[in-house]
């Protein structure tokens, strides 16, 4: 099954340059789940990490960032965590990940969670982790959202010393990790947008990340950390293919693509 945003912009692109295309199976989404029917693919480790469920639109005054449905999680020891369709030991090529998650600036001082990303080795086992740190900071009063390789399982309260982003106002914001095989070693690039594009951007690459012959596929998305009361809800997760290998295989320029990362945000209703 395509995922339906990938789906919405191909055929959009394909109307645009009046070409007819069938793509590959590599253009097919390998982990899409949105939550109108269900959660699966995502799990709570039998209650022991946290608490993941799928709620109606409204619930909680938060509209849906998609559809009818969207999920709360909740964490026990840890958060909830995909292993989107499996875990990967070869390069699959660039790929990337993606979740929405709605943001409140009315969270209380020092609340916040962390959402990771891994990659997988070659070998089978955990290469590396990429991690978005969120965390409305005791110190300055703001929403801050930052980025590291590490989680200490509690809010970072030191984002404003780092590359950060400030959160403004409360909504949905997409959290999107690239991973790019760049002059042969991993890079990727953890993405945050909002209702007009990409607000926030920073880029993580270690030497010794090595492709192929130390770094496979995915790993895990998990929410190492959610310290939120109520938690928090998501909505849209996916794992496709890189936009760059959709635009190569339609013959279009980077140009023309220039649009497939804007994202959308919903306010939350006054």
């Amino acid at each position: 099954m395509f995922n339906k945003r990938l789906t919405h912009r191909s055929l959009m692109l394909t109307k645009l340059f009046a070409i007819s295309v069938v793509l590959p199976s590599a253009a097919h989404a390998e982990f899409s789940q949105g939550f109108e029917t269900d959660t699966s693919g995502w799990s709570d480790g039998g209650g022991a990490y946290g608490v993941i469920t799928r709620v109606a639109s409204g619930t909680g005054g938060i509209t849906s960032a998609d559809g009818g449905y969207h999920a709360t999680v909740e964490q026990t020891t840890y958060g909830v965590y995909t292993a989107f369709d499996g875990y990967r030991s070869t390069w699959p090529g660039n790929w990337t990940t993606s979740v929405d998650i709605y943001l409140d600036i009315g969270w209380a001082a020092g609340e916040g969670f962390d959402y990771s990303v891994a990659a997988n080795g070659s070998d089978g086992a955990h290469e590396r982790d990429f991690i978005f740190h969120v965390t409305k900071d005791t110190s300055t009063g703001d929403l801050l959202v930052g980025a590291s390789n590490n989680t200490n399982f509690d809010p970072r309260e030191d984002l404003e010393t780092l590359n950060h982003a400030v959160i403004g106002s409360s909504g949905w914001y997409t959290f999107e990790h690239s991973f790019q095989d760049v002059g042969g070693v991993l890079s990727v690039d953890l993405n945050l947008y909002d209702g007009g594009g990409l607000i926030w951007t920073e880029t993580r690459s270690n030497p010794a990340d090595l492709i192929p012959s130390i770094v496979g596929g995915n790993r895990y998305g998990w929410f190492t950390n959610v310290d939120i009361a109520g938690g928090i809800a998501v909505d849209n997760t996916a794992l496709v293919p890189e936009p760059s290998n959709i635009a190569m295989l339609l013959g279009l320029s980077a140009f023309s693509l220039a649009g497939y990362g804007w994202r959308r945000k919903k306010q939350q209703a006054a």
